[in-house]
């Protein structure tokens, strides 16, 4: 059985190491950008310029990060699992070949992996392509994607 409180503190732990990495990143930024050796020696150098830019950049993605962080601290649990919606780890068996496909349905943090026990589980939002075929569905339903010819047996809902 999947832990889905273990894998959400997983989930928090990866975008605390992009966080941490971040902050880093938009320190050496900040201080290249006001280096004495920034300063444009002529109208082309835009050095300095480049740097404030990007540390503008990393400012943006620590917000961000520390958002999605909060946002899955605070997230609630769905109360049923009749139909699939935000917040449930959905197990697809493939019907072809019966390999699994774990897809945990979160508010944030779409795009990020978390592999526990030798189980990979792919994170996506509910404006994801996937998110959308399975969100309403119940167990037994079958689905496919437009990107792929295979479809899908949806035989867990967490």
């Amino acid at each position: 059985m999947i832990n889905k409180p273990l894998i959400k503190q997983a989930l928090i732990e990866q975008l605390e190491a992009s966080l941490a990495v971040a902050v880093q990143s938009a320190k050496h930024a900040h201080q290249d950008a006001t280096h004495e050796q920034s300063k444009a020696e002529t109208q082309y150098d835009s050095l300095g310029i480049e740097m404030a830019y990007l540390a503008e950049g990393q400012s943006k993605r620590i917000e961000a990060l520390r958002q999605e962080i909060q946002v899955l601290k605070e997230s609630i649990e769905p109360i049923s699992n009749q139909k699939i919606q935000l917040g449930n780890l959905v197990k697809l068996e493939n019907c072809d070949d019966e390999s699994v496909l774990w897809v945990y349905i979160l508010a944030v943090a779409g795009g990020n992996k978390v592999t526990l026990n030798n189980v990979d589980i792919q994170i996506v939002t509910p404006s994801a392509p996937i998110a959308k075929k399975l969100l309403k569905q119940s167990i037994d339903d079958i689905v496919s994607f437009d990107w792929q010819a295979t479809e899908y047996e949806i035989i867990e809902v967490v």
